[in-house]
Order: C-alpha cells, then sequence, then structure tokens
C-alpha cells in the first residue's frame, strides 16, 4: 500500500511510520505535503526519500482549491492511504471523495470529548484525570468520524499540557503505525450496517458506545506486530520458572531450540528440546565458551522478515527464524561480589554469547521477541494465549527495553569491577541503578519520583529494612533516613537522632535508648516535631510511650518488642522501619552529586581525626570530661550542614547553627537554642573562625571548649580570645563541610 502523509509541524508522527512501516509489510511512503514550507516534517522526509511538496495557503485562491491540488499530487504518486501526522487544516470534502474511507487522523484526546485544536488545554480546563489518544478516519466533520483505536492514559497530577502531550507522543505513535499496519494488511474497515462503526479483525470497536471508547482494545492488541512465534530459543543461566515456561511454550506448539546445562532441564522435565547445535550445525566447543556464536543463528534473530534480500539471503544459506530468545546470564556480580573470588572465577562468569543473543533480539523485537526476567514469564505465556501466539508492538518494546537494561546493568558491573582494580576516577565513570520503590511524590508533591538503588553497593539506604507501619515512605523521608543513619553510625552506644530537612536538629548518647532519644529530643523540642528519629537499640514499650508524645514522621530502629508496636499502632500515620541490617557500608564507594548535566565524584568524609592527631593551640589543655564532649561535638558536626556549630553537653547536643552563609550567624543560630544549657558546654565548627568574633560570642555565653579545623590567618586572634577566657580549644587541621 503506498501512503501518503500530510505535515504541518515537527514530525515525530512521520518519523514513527517511516521508522516502523516504511518499507515493511508492503507499505511505502510514497509523499509527504506540507501547508507550511519551513515544517521539520517535510526534513525528515527529505532525509528518508521520500518525495515532498508544500501547499501554502496563500498560493491559492481558496481552501477548495489548494486541496484539490494536493489530491493531484497524491494521486499522481499512486496514493491510496492518506494520513494526517499533526496536519492542522480542515480538509475539503472533495479532497475526501478523492480517497473514500482512506483518510485517517491522530488526535490527542479520547473523541468524541474535545475535538478540534488545543484538545488537551480543553481537557485540562475541564478537569479531566484521564487522558488519551484516538486514531481515527476522517469525515467532513470536525474530528468526528468513526474511531479506529484509542487508548487512555491516567494522569490525576497533571497540570501543564505541555507535559501531557510529551506523555501522550509515545501513544500517538503506536496507535498510529499499528492502524496503517492493519489497514495495508487489509485488518480494517467500515462495518456496511453501521456508519459509525469501525471493523478491526473478529471484533468491533463502536465509537458512540462510551463504555467502548475507554475500554476498547488497545492498538497493539488489535495489530499484533510481528510474526508469529513458532521458534524459541532458552539459555539462561537462573533456572527459575523456566520449565513452566517452556512447557507453555511447547503447549502452543512453539519449537524449543536450547543449549547446555537449559537443555538437559527441559529434557529432564519430559520436554521435547532441539539443541543448538542442531540448528546451526556447528558442535558446542571450548567447554562451552563457544556454543551460539554462529551466523545461523544471527541471521535468524537479525533478519528483517519482510525485506525480500532477507529472506532471499536466508533461504540461500539454510537460516531458519527464532521468534522469541529467553536469555539470563551467568552471575558475574554474584561471583564479583564472592568473598575470595579469584580473578580468573569473576572472568569466567563474563558472558559473551548471551549479551549478544539478547541485544540481536532486543534490536529486531519486531521479528524476535527478548525476554530475560523470570518474573515476565507468566505475562508473555499469556499473551501468547490470548493472540494465537502473537505479541503486541508494545509487549516487544518493551521486551526491548528491558533487554537493553539488563545489558546495559550487566556491561556496567564489568566495567567497574575492570576500572576499580586501576584507578579511583576513570575516564568514563559507569555506574547501573535499579528500582526499589516507586514514591508517593518527590520534594514536592507536583514532582514525580522513585527509588533506585545502585547495583553491587554492599548496602542501601533501606537495605534490610523493613516497613511495619505507617503510611508509604517518601522522598524527603529517605533523605532524611539517609543522613540519620550516616550519623548515628558514628556511635556505639545507645544513641538516638534526630532529622529534620535533611540536618540534625537533637544528637545524643545515653545509658539506653530511652535516655538518649529524651536528651535528643530537648536540645530542640520544636524542631524535632515531625522529624526522623533513628536509634541504633531496640524499642520497648517505656520508650515506644515517650515516643507516642511526639509526632514523628519516621521511626527508625534495631527491633520492636509487641508492646511497642501495639502501643505505636496508635500513630498509623507514623512509618515504622525495622533495621535488621548488620553489614557495614562500604565506605571506600566515593560520594557521588548530580549537578546539572553532570556528576561530582569525590572520596567519602568517612574518617574523623583521632585525639592523638589534634592540637591543643591554648594555654588550658581541656580536661578529660571536655575531651570526650569535644569529640560527641566533633562526629556530631561532621554532617550538619555548613556553615555549622554544635554545641553539646552531656554527650548531648543542646544547641545546632545548620545552614548559614556567615559563621558568626551559625553560632547565634546555636546560642539561641542552647540558651542557659550552654554555659559549661563545648563548641564544634565544622571550619576555621576566620575572625575572632563566633568564637568571643561563644565565650561570653559560658561555653568552656572549642574544637575547630583552624587555618586561618587570623587564627591567633582567635587562641588569643579563648586563653583570656581561660577556656581551651583544639585544631584538627582537617575541615568537615557539608553541603
Amino acid at each position: 500500500m503506498n501512503v501518503g502523509v500530510l505535515v504541518s509541524g515537527t514530525g515525530t508522527n512521520l518519523q514513527a511510520l517511516i521508522d516502523r512501516v516504511h518499507g515493511r509489510g508492503g507499505v511505502a511512503l510514497v509523499a509527504v505535503a506540507s501547508d507550511r514550507p519551513a515544517a521539520p516534517a517535510l526534513s525528515r522526509a527529505r532525509d528518508a526519500g521520500i518525495a515532498t511538496a508544500t501547499f501554502a495557503r496563500d498560493a491559492f485562491a481558496d481552501r477548495p482549491a489548494r486541496d484539490a491540488a494536493i489530491a493531484d499530487w497524491l494521486r499522481e504518486r499512486g496514493v491510496e492511504l492518506v494520513v494526517l501526522a499533526g496536519y492542522m487544516q480542515l480538509l475539503d470534502p472533495a479532497f475526501l471523495r478523492a480517497f473514500p474511507e482512506r483518510v485517517i487522523n491522530v488526535h490527542p484526546a479520547l473523541l468524541p470529548a474535545f475535538p478540534g485544536l488545543g484538545a488537551i488545554r480543553q481537557a485540562l480546563e475541564y478537569g479531566v484525570k484521564v487522558f488519551g489518544v484516538t486514531v481515527h478516519f476522517v469525515d467532513d466533520g470536525v474530528d468526528s468520524g468513526p474511531v479506529i483505536a484509542q487508548r487512555a492514559l491516567e494522569l490525576p497530577d497533571a497540570v501543564d499540557a505541555e507535559e501531557i502531550a510529551d506523555r501522550l507522543r509515545p501513544i500517538e505513535h503506536e496507535l498510529l503505525v499499528g492502524a496503517v499496519r492493519a489497514l495495508a494488511a487489509g485488518g480494517v474497515s467500515r462495518d456496511p450496517d453501521h456508519a459509525r462503526r469501525v471493523v478491526v479483525g473478529p471484533g468491533t470497536v463502536d465509537p458512540m458506545d462510551a463504555g467502548a471508547q475507554m475500554s476498547s482494545p488497545l492498538a497493539e492488541d488489535m495489530f499484533p506486530a510481528g510474526p508469529r512465534v513458532r521458534r524459541a530459543l532458552l539459555s539462561v543461566s537462573d533456572k527459575t520458572g523456566i520449565v513452566e515456561f517452556a512447557r507453555g511454550l511447547a503447549e502452543l506448539g512453539i519449537e524449543l531450540v536450547s543449549t547446555g546445562g537449559t537443555a538437559g532441564d527441559l529434557t529432564d522435565a519430559g520436554l521435547t528440546v532441539r539443541s543448538i547445535s542442531d540448528l546451526t550445525g556447528f558442535p558446542e566447543i571450548m567447554d562451552g565458551r563457544v556454543k551460539t556464536l554462529h551466523p545461523k543463528l544471527y541471521a535468524g534473530l537479525l533478519a528483517v522478515r519482510d525485506n525480500p534480500a532477507h529472506n532471499e539471503a536466508a533461504q540461500e544459506h539454510g537460516v531458519e527464524f527464532v521468534d522469541l530468545v529467553c536469555v539470563n546470564l551467568y552471575p558475574f556480580e554474584r561471583t564479583a561480589a564472592r568473598r575470595g573470588a579469584t580473578d580468573d572465577e569473576v572472568i569466567e562468569h563474563v558472558d559473551i554469547g548471551g549479551p549478544t543473543m539478547i541485544r540481536a533480539a532486543a534490536k529486531n523485537h519486531d521479528y524476535a521477541a527478548p525476554v530475560v526476567s523470570p518474573a515476565a514469564y507468566d505475562a508473555v505465556l499469556d499473551e501468547l494465549r490470548e493472540s494465537d501466539g502473537h505479541l503486541s508492538a508494545g509487549t516487544r518494546e518493551s521486551l526491548a527495553s528491558e533487554a537493553f537494561a539488563y545489558t546495559a546493568r550487566y556491561d556496567t558491573a564489568i566495567a567497574r569491577w575492570f576500572q576499580e582494580r586501576r584507578e579511583d576516577f576513570p575516564s568514563l565513570f559507569v555506574r547501573a541503578f535499579e528500582k526499589v520503590l516507586e514514591l508517593p511524590y518527590g520534594e514536592n508533591p507536583h514532582q514525580r519520583a522513585a527509588y533506585y538503588e545502585q547495583v553491587g553497593a554492599r548496602t542501601h539506604v533501606l537495605s534490610m529494612v523493613s516497613q511495619l507501619g505507617g503510611k508509604p515512605i517518601s522522598f524527603n523521608n529517605l533523605l532524611d533516613l539517609d543522613a540519620g543513619r550516616l550519623l548515628l553510625a558514628e556511635f556505639q552506644i545507645p544513641a538516638c537522632v534526630i532529622i529534620k530537612h535533611n540536618t540534625p536538629c537533637g544528637v545524643a548518647v545515653g545509658a539506653t535508648a530511652l535516655d538518649a532519644y529524651q536528651r535528643a529530643v530537648a536540645c530542640d523540642p520544636m524542631s524535632a516535631f515531625g522529624g526522623i528519629v533513628c536509634l541504633n537499640r531496640s524499642i520497648d514499650d517505656e520508650l515506644a510511650a515517650a515516643l507516642s508524645e511526639q509526632f514523628v514522621e519516621v521511626l527508625f530502629a534495631r527491633g520492636y518488642d509487641e508492646a511497642a508496636l501495639a502501643k505505636l499502632a496508635e500513630k498509623p500515620n507514623t512509618r515504622l522501619l525495622d533495621d535488621r541490617e548488620r553489614r557495614v557500608p562500604n565506605l571506600i564507594e566515593p560520594h557521588l552529586r548530580q549537578v546539572v548535566g553532570g556528576l561530582l565524584v569525590q572520596d567519602r568524609d568517612a574518617d574523623l581525626e583521632e585525639r592523638a592527631e589534634m592540637q591543643v593551640v591554648t594555654e588550658r589543655r581541656p580536661t578529660e570530661t571536655e575531651w570526650q564532649e569535644l569529640s560527641f561535638a566533633w562526629r556530631t558536626c561532621k554532617h550538619v550542614k555548613s556553615n555549622a556549630i554544635v554545641i553539646g553537653a552531656d554527650l548531648g547536643t543542646v544547641g545546632i547553627g545548620a545552614g548559614q552563609t556567615s559563621r558568626v550567624d551559625a553560632v547565634r543560630q546555636a546560642l539561641e537554642k542552647a540558651g542557659d544549657r550552654a554555659r559549661g558546654g563545648v563548641l564544634a565548627s565544622d571550619a576555621y573562625f576566620p575572625f575572632a568574633d563566633a568564637a568571643t560570642l561563644a565565650l561570653e555565653a559560658g561555653v568552656t571548649a572549642i574544637i575547630q579545623p583552624g587555618g586561618s590567618m587570623r587564627d591567633h586572634l582567635t587562641v588569643e580570645a579563648v586563653d583570656a577566657a581561660g577556656a581551651a580549644m583544639v585544631f584538627t587541621s582537617r575541615r568537615h563541610f557539608r553541603h
């Protein structure tokens, strides 16, 4: 079928037709016309070698004259189907009569609702939460022709028309491609007995039925893409579910081809399996290192089935097509992470043939579907059963996307293993991240969000953590939890850390977890309200009762007894997190910060200076008690947003100044929080005092000892002020900024 396309804009729908329909299945795009000479879509057509023409409105006496000229030009090129792909003009009835029931349009709304221009804006103004795309025949009304296909997309929080258009665009591409394929194959027609009804294969879509409009079959279900699956290759390291999957394929009459251990398992299960050597005519050699790397297999995977030249080559060389590839890879990550694994063992688990098969099938997913996850087996089988052995275009594209992500993760793990043996800051920094959970929203309710763990990391912020109650964990909760866990790891004795807006507002150690919590809250009860409470001990009923008196967003602890859980259940909104992680995080792992278009990579600020490395710079040395207080304050200060000041007393914070642009302001903030509790306390500063003024404020409030990095040109002024007050001061010689 020769197809002509009318365009007005950028041409993304045209590009989808060029990429997925043109030159396939007997479909050829032979003409692209526009009402706008500068339409970018025309360049796309010319790049694909398709004839183009412009029919500007002001070049003709009226619209009928222009449309007649377009019709003549299309007929001269043998056009049988006209597709409106973002064409922003109504067509004259005479044009439609020239191509009876052979003009279709794609529209960004669920017709008959919101026809015409500005459909998405209309939908937003009306307050709908479900948007969608319609492909329909064109008649002499405004988007009123019979519907061929529709798909709905629920966007309950959408407020921006441009964002909605971006979300709908892939659906437009898919539905339009499916419609053209189906029309070319004779699979779509008008019902002669019902002018408003379209017959699609064995069923119908009635556009006048409101229920059918919202639930009509998706384009990929109506228009199966690619061939019927007749042959499947199965070669897996993870054998989970493979026998059941293979049995389901066999029951559909699909031939099973397999390799090595997979073939053995399937044969033992009573299934008929053809060996890969029989398919390729070449034996498995070199201890299985070479078994699938053969032109006959890859020609069978990569052949474009509706390309006559590819079919002729396949016949000439005895190539058999493979329609589905089920492959997962040698467990490289598990082997590399195993204690005591030798280099030879790790390298032997670098899979070569598996990724190559997966990538070949994913590239040619219109004809060879890749399945890499046991979690997909049931869904793939269900669709094959329901569609007479076919997989939809949407399913194939989804499987290809998953396949490329899977091999990318695999290659990333290998590259990272080699890089970390040689250099800390390689020229190409590669990491992979796997989604752990969807989050209700991001930093603000209008932002979408998800949490990903880094592949290969020993631990992550939610590893071995169970949620026992409360609302779903949020984006901000996780940011705060990360800050809390890192600070909590500084202490071995019972400790409590309270985080608010990603910075500590109360920290204390104590004889018991209850003691530590009560003293942490006392630091700044107002800020602790609605905070994240992290404890490194379990929670009993007494501590639970104390916690219940305060509004806590997230409670993180190493276990809860039954009475505690019962008490905390009275606060149904509090997220209860049970920490069972006992592994130590790999602090050699670099710290990553994303910036616009890039990534900052640095060593973690994991170490803390020992007392022996510090220098007492005043006449009076700290007492032993003061040394303990200074150590506690210094450990805490490292985790406070800069400029950071911590005032401590009795191994707890009494005042924290965080995130100030002036160190003097940070001291003032900490002193205001501390009040009279600053007297006899100690002060920690994450960086040096550029002048003596900030230290003087603390000394006047009764602080008796100070710890700071030192390094200012005016250090001597600060030392003189501390000596004059009879206090002590220690230089650590290392700054601990945190931004």
